[in-house]
């Protein structure tokens, strides 16, 4: 169902019970309940991108839901995820939060791709992507990141795809990267980095995974 550009200011009411995809992006829809959606079973996709949105309430499970786009909105905090159990994609780029809490996305261990870009997010836990064992593609670029934890890479067995890009890092604790974990592309362009031997790390590892940096 396409609903794009409508002017909605709220979600409309009678849509088919069938909905698998579902486009409300580039309205007016300032504040969402995930109530809203509860006749519709089977949705899988949900774009509420470029809305102006400032508050979504999760507070209503939608246990078939796995993409979940909330791109160029206005929050200032991570939607409550505990709700949506099988999300595999989540797009929050281009809104302004600021702050992530610890395991702030335990609640959706089957996430695969997590971006994050264009927020103003300038540090975060250790323990920020705990438990995202599946995560293939995370986009950290375009915030304001000054440095890194050492443990941030930790749990993310499977990622394959890692954009720092266009943030404020000088460089990168030792070890940041997980010994033996192969990367498909690593994009490290457009920060600030002080070129002094707190850098060494980083020189070797590049060195090292030339084909992917």
């Amino acid at each position: 169902v396409n609903c794009t550009g409508q002017a909605l200011s709220a979600v409309p009411s009678g849509l088919p019970e069938d909905t698998g995809i579902l486009l409300l992006n580039d309205n007016h829809l300032t504040s969402v309940s995930t109530a809203a959606f509860l006749p519709l079973t089977v949705l899988q996709d949900l774009d509420l991108s470029e809305n102006g949105m400032v508050a979504l309430n999760t507070e209503s499970p939608l246990p078939s839901l796995r993409e979940l786009l909330l791109s160029r909105n206005a929050l200032v905090a991570l939607p409550n995820l505990q709700g949506l159990p099988s999300l595999i994609r989540l797009a929050l780029s281009y809104n302004i939060l600021q702050n992530l809490a610890p395991e702030a996305f335990r609640a959706v261990p089957l996430l695969q791709d997590l971006d994050l870009r264009g927020n103003r997010l300038e540090t975060l836990p250790g323990d920020t992507f705990a438990g995202l064992r599946a995560l293939k593609d995370l986009d950290l670029s375009d915030n304001l990141l000054e440095e890194l934890p050492k443990e941030l890479l930790q749990d993310l067995e499977a990622l394959e795809t890692l954009w720092l890009s266009g943030n404020l890092l000088r460089t990168l604790p030792n070890n940041f990267f997980v010994d033996g974990h192969i990367f498909a592309y690593v994009f490290l362009t457009e920060n600030p980095w002080h070129c002094d031997c707190d850098l060494s790390y980083l020189r070797n590892w590049i060195r090292l995974n030339e084909g992917s940096v």
